[in-house]
């Protein structure tokens, strides 16, 4: 049936008005058709925000609309990750975070403002390898060291990491769990890198862009990484896993839409986010702080989401791990 406001035009003309009227509805179907807020539960400056402002400048370009990222730092990612769960699901508000805003948290916390399962994975952009490390000043020169010595003074050797519930923390536990070890946490706002440095603390699981630089200077020792292969930054430096098989304790970056976020608007962001990540660009720009890319569909990623829910759920349990 011809539209009642072209009721009246014949030939020609309503062969123009029917395809004007046609084109205006696939304009507004069209994703995306005004600007993408991006919202990162970190502080300016952090890597998460630094990656999420890289991924928003090339889909601003492919997409042809604004990329706005805003920070919503606070309470370990909560705080962003409501931002998003409370927008509207259509795709114009993402979560652009790290892997324990879903893998991680919902163990560790009692009550949580939004669950896993609000959040639709659309890819893992990145994965951020861990590093067991020491000051060059220290005793221990492998894994093993320190594992003997931890083993000889139960509770003595102190640990850095970003606090409670964090990755870093998370990942230095399992690794105590694996060798059988009790070690002293002590938790710094800045992950206590100086203090590591300066061997006020023994070692620290930490994130390999917050030591790479300081290994290459000389001024930490690498003594093990969490990845399931070495790496190509540190090839000469063992993973935890060729002592502990199984092993794996690496974080990521990852893109989030909103349950209920139509298919095909998630399949655009999927699709120009693994362009990104398979970009020579993107690959020289990670390699330079030891980050490596992923992309990947978002059934890969769920995949990983589910394992790694699987292995923080018995850490947690194990350590008795809880926050408010």
């Amino acid at each position: 049936m011809t539209h009642p406001s072209l009721r009246f035009l014949q030939g020609p003309a309503l062969a123009v008005a029917l395809l004007a009227s046609a084109t205006c509805v696939h304009a507004q179907d069209r994703y995306p058709s005004k600007p993408i807020r991006v919202i990162v539960p970190f502080p300016a400056g952090t890597a998460p925000d630094v990656m999420a402002r890289y991924w928003g400048d090339r889909v601003s370009r492919q997409l042809q609309q604004p990329v706005v990222v805003e920070n919503r730092a606070g309470a370990s990612t909560i705080v962003g990750t409501q931002a998003v769960a409370a927008a509207p699901a259509d795709g114009y508000t993402l979560l652009y975070t790290a892997s324990g805003t879903v893998t991680i948290n919902p163990f560790v916390y009692k009550k949580l403002p939004y669950q896993a399962q609000d959040l639709v994975p659309i890819t893992r952009m990145l994965s951020i390898p861990l590093v067991v490390s020491v000051s060059s000043q220290s005793p221990y020169k492998t894994a093993a060291d320190l594992i003997k010595d931890a083993k000889a003074r139960p509770g003595s050797v102190s640990y850095a990491s970003y606090g409670v519930g964090t990755v870093p923390h998370m990942s230095m536990a399992y690794f105590a769990n694996s060798a059988g070890l009790k070690l002293n946490h002590v938790p710094y706002r800045d992950g206590g890198v100086t203090d590591l440095i300066g061997a006020r603390v023994d070692t620290a699981f930490s994130p390999i862009a917050d030591v790479l630089q300081h290994i290459r200077s000389g001024k930490i020792r690498p003594l093990a990484v969490s990845s399931a292969h070495r790496l190509e930054s540190l090839p000469q430096v063992p993973t935890v896993a060729e002592a502990f098989p199984g092993f794996e304790g690496d974080s990521w970056h990852g893109l989030f839409a909103l349950k209920g976020t139509p298919q095909a608007v998630v399949d655009v962001l999927g699709n120009v986010s693994r362009q990104i990540a398979a970009s020579d660009d993107y690959r020289r720009f990670l390699a330079e702080q030891g980050l490596v890319p992923v992309g990947g569909s978002a059934a890969d990623f769920v995949q990983v989401i589910d394992a790694e829910s699987k292995r923080w759920a018995k850490v947690v349990k194990d350590n008795d791990i809880t926050l408010e």
